[in-house]
Formats: C-alpha cells, structure tokens, sequence
C-alpha cells in the first residue's frame, strides 16, 4: 500500500513540484533532470487507472506550485475570501491538472503491451510534445508552464529559433531518456556511446545553433523608452483617481521625449480612448513636434450591429506612430467570463471590472513606426507561441505590454516575463515589455534581458534596439516541424514495439522445435 502510495501519488507530485523550480524567478533547470528520471522509472506503463492517478497527481505537484499566483488575482483583486479563494484557485489547479492526466492515461494506454523501456521512453516523449501543444489551444488554452520554457539560458535554447519551445522539451526528455538508458545498459559500450552521441547532438548542436543569426539588423538602432507608473489594482478603476493617475503618466514621460519610441502599458489609462480624445490629440501634436511615437495600450469601444457596445482591450500609436490593435487572446473571467449567464453576479471574482470585452479581429495590421513595423501582444497573448509566431513574421520589432498587478508579488509576473524571452527568441527580434508595475524590461533576440526596471517603483527603463528583418524557421513554419517529428517518433515506437511483440513468440516457437 506504501509503495503503491509512494509511486502514483506522492512521487510524481514531487516531479511537478520540482519542474517549478525549474522556471522563473528560481531558474534551478537542472531540477528537470531528477524530475524527468523521477517519471521516467515510476510511470506505470500499460497499467491506466494507475496512469491516470500519476497523471493527476503530477498536474496537482507542477500547478498547485507552479500556477499558485492565480490565488493572489482571486483573492486580493476579486474580494473572495482566504477560504473561497483558496478554494476557487484548488478547482482551477485541479481543472488544469486533467491535462496530463489524460496525457498520461493515454501513454498507457498505448503502451498496454508491454514494450521495450527504451520504446516506451519514446512513447512517453512524443505523447509530452504533443499535450504540450494540446494544452495551448484546447479550451481557449493555458500555454503556461511549458518545459521548454525553463531552458532559455542553456544551450538548448539554440534550437528554439528552430523547433520552438516544444522542441527545447523534446530535446530535454531525449537527454533525460538517453541517461535514463546508459544507467540501465552501463555494461553495454553500444548503449552508452548510443547515449553520448545523442546528449552531445542535442545539447552539442544547440551551442552551435546559438551562434546563428536568423534575423538582421535595418538600420540604425533606436531609442526606445518604456513607462512603469506602479499603479495599484484597487484604486486603477476608481473615478476620483483618474487625474491623478494620467498626471503620473505624463510626468514620467516629460523627459523621454528625446527617445524614438515611447510605451506605456497595458490600459496606462483607467478610462475608454473616446473619453480621452483631448488628451490623446495633446499627446499627439507633442510627440510629432519631436519627432517621436508615442503607444499604449487603453480601453476602446465601437456599436456591433445588434446595437451593443462592444468593449476592447486596445493598443494605439500616436505621433510618428500609426495604427492600433485590439487584444485577440482575453483572459477568462478577467476579460470574459465563461458560463456568464450562470455565474455572473454569483461572486465579486465573476464580475471583475472590464469582464466583458469582445475578441479584436484576427486580420489586424502590424503598427506603423516612421518606415517600420512592430507587432504588439497584450498581456497574456504572448504566452502563445504559435499565435505570436504567425504574427511576428514581417514586424521589425515585438513589443508586449501588461499589467501584472493582478499577480502581486507572486511568482507569475517572473514566469510571464520569461516566457516573452522565449517569444523573443524563437523569432530572433527585440521583445520591448511594458508593464504597470513590473517586470518592464528590454529583452534582445537571443531571450536575453539587456535591462529591466525594478518591480513596484514607479520608474521608467530606457535603451537602444535594433529594428531585425527577416523570420526564424520557427516563425515561418510554427510547431509543426517537432508535431510531426513527436507524431512520427509515436508511430515509429509503436510499430517496432509490435515487431518486438511478433518477433518474441516466433523465437520461442524456433526454440521449442
């Protein structure tokens, strides 16, 4: 009973406990390693109720740690209680955690007849890429927590501009499941140079990779400052702050009108564009006047043909900036809710304010910038690699503005801010990141940061990038290089397992005879 216990349950929670440790803000990626091995000889291979408890589990271990920051928007931002909060954000984890759940019952599922460990490592891999890339879109997606994410400052992160962040995970758990096998065969010189050959290629090939240029630079490079105005979320949407906050805005940026682009964040403003057209139009003439653009994201709203008014969360250009763009990617029950007839009203979480905005149209246009272009991602649109992949393209540079005040001084705003250094990466352009109160940072086109502003200060960063022309492999062809190496590698495995399958009764038979 202890055993089974130990081998379902509390070990692969252990593993999902340690991949967090794995990502920003402790950035342990070596904790990948003992928690691959850990999965990779617990697993219970054919065996599916007790891959589907192994599964929960894990799911249970990596977002009851890794997503624990959904506890601070719900509880100090939605004015639930400790105890609804805390309820609230176990249903989410739990929720969540039916991902590799099914992930792992279905490798089970797979591997019902028993093949060889080094097949069934394989099976296991391929069936990880796969609910990785599952888990980005299904149901409007949670692409958060992914592995490959964690390995930006290693050499595997040369393939990143190559196969994505799937691929960076794909090349882990090869390594994982290369030194997995050498320990299980170390009497065998076969095996181990087998092993070698692959660690060496996967981590070996990275370093080289990371060498390569995908992108180049036009131009000179510009200078670009990013406005930080620390405003906290309970006082953001009240009425009587609204002076007071544009007032920061506008005393914070008085001495970066010298700069060639200048960010505010995610909704700088706590009103709609329409009620801020003196304001917009002052900031238009004064940007112009000094030859600069001025963006930021704001609150915009037009009348659908059913007559209702349509509200969006909105990124706009000023100056010798042209354009504007609104949010594709909303955040469930912070931008919507889901269900809103049954659950609206039940709660203060269920009716947040700004909860109700529309979709902006998959068609938009990147925005102008003098005779270049940039591609904005609001919020939680960059966690989403093929989404800013398809659309980081043509743009010259990415740019990314949020409000993390959601997450307080949780780990979430460290975790976002790495994953837009692994968007940065896989399309080999800047990554400018403006946020309310942090983490605003410039990030180059290896996933770098150049520099950051501190987090809660009121402050602005400032610095010089390159506008890059040109597309990674990754940005043209998206994850569907490593979906179909994964897809292959899972029906390769399973067609030699059943080889392995046939060929071992007809050997007995040979023998019997």
């Amino acid at each position: 009973m202890k055993s089974a216990l130990l081998r379902n349950w509390v070990a692969p929670a252990a593993a999902g406990g340690l991949f967090t440790l794995c990502f920003a803000p402790y950035n342990l990626w070596f904790c990948a390693f003992p928690a691959a091995l850990i999965l990779l000889n617990v697993f219970q291979f054919g065996k599916i109720k007790q891959a589907l408890a192994q599964g929960w589990a894990f799911g249970l271990g990596l977002f009851g740690s890794g997503a624990s920051w959904v506890y601070v928007s719900i509880h100090e931002h939605g004015n639930a209680s400790a105890v609804l909060a805390f309820i609230l954000t176990a249903a989410f984890v739990a929720g969540i955690a039916l991902f590799p759940m099914l992930q792992f019952a279905i490798t089970a599922r797979l591997t019902r007849r028993r093949l060889s460990p080094g097949l069934e490592g394989l099976v296991f891999i391929a069936m990880w890429v796969l609910f990785e890339w599952v888990r980005s879109w299904l149901l409007t997606g949670f692409p958060w927590l992914f592995l490959g994410v964690a390995f930006i400052e290693t050499p595997l992160a040369g393939w990143a501009p190559i196969l994505g962040v799937y691929g960076v995970a794909f090349l882990l758990w090869l390594t994982c499941h290369a030194l997995n096998l050498s320990y299980r065969n170390r009497k065998s010189l076969a095996a181990l140079a087998c092993s070698a050959t692959l660690i060496v290629g996967a981590w070996g090939g990275g370093a080289l990779l990371q060498q390569i240029e995908w992108t180049t630079p036009r131009g000179e490079p510009i200078q670009v400052s990013m406005v930080q105005a620390n405003i906290a979320q309970e006082v953001k949407w009240l009425r009587e702050n609204r002076e007071v906050i544009t007032e920061s805005y506008l005393t914070l940026t008085e001495p970066l009108w010298d700069s060639d682009l200048i960010i505010w964040p995610e909704t700088a403003l706590p009103y709609f564009s329409s009620q801020a057209g003196p304001l917009l139009k002052q900031l238009d003439k004064q940007a112009k006047e000094n030859n600069a653009a001025l963006m930021m994201g704001i609150l915009s709203a037009d009348r659908g043909e059913d007559a209702r008014i349509n509200i969006y969360n909105s990124f706009i250009a000023l100056g010798q900036g042209e354009g504007s763009y609104n949010k594709q990617k909303l955040v469930p029950f912070g931008e919507y809710v889901p269900l809103e007839s049954w659950l609206r009203g039940l709660i203060d979480f269920f009716n947040l304010p700004m909860s109700s905005m529309q979709k902006g149209s998959p068609t938009q246009a990147p925005i102008r910038f003098r005779d270049a272009t940039l591609m904005p991602f609001i919020c939680y649109e960059v966690v989403y690699p093929d989404f800013v992949a398809k659309l980081a393209q043509e743009p010259e540079l990415l740019v990314t503005v949020s409000n993390d005040s959601w997450f307080g001084a949780s780990i979430g705003p460290h975790q976002h801010l790495q994953i837009a250094q692994m968007r940065a990466l896989e399309n080999d352009k800047f990554m400018l990141r403006s946020t309310n109160n942090g983490i605003t940072a410039i990030i180059d086109p290896h996933g770098r940061i150049a520099s950051r502003a501190p987090q809660f200060q009121a402050t602005t960063l400032s610095g010089a990038v390159e506008l890059r022309q040109g597309a990674t492999p990754f940005s043209r062809l998206g994850s569907w290089p490593i979906l179909i190496i994964a897809t292959l590698l899972l029906a390769g495995a399973l067609l030699l397992g059943r080889r392995e399958q046939t060929a071992v009764p007809a050997a007995a038979l040979e023998q019997a005879g």
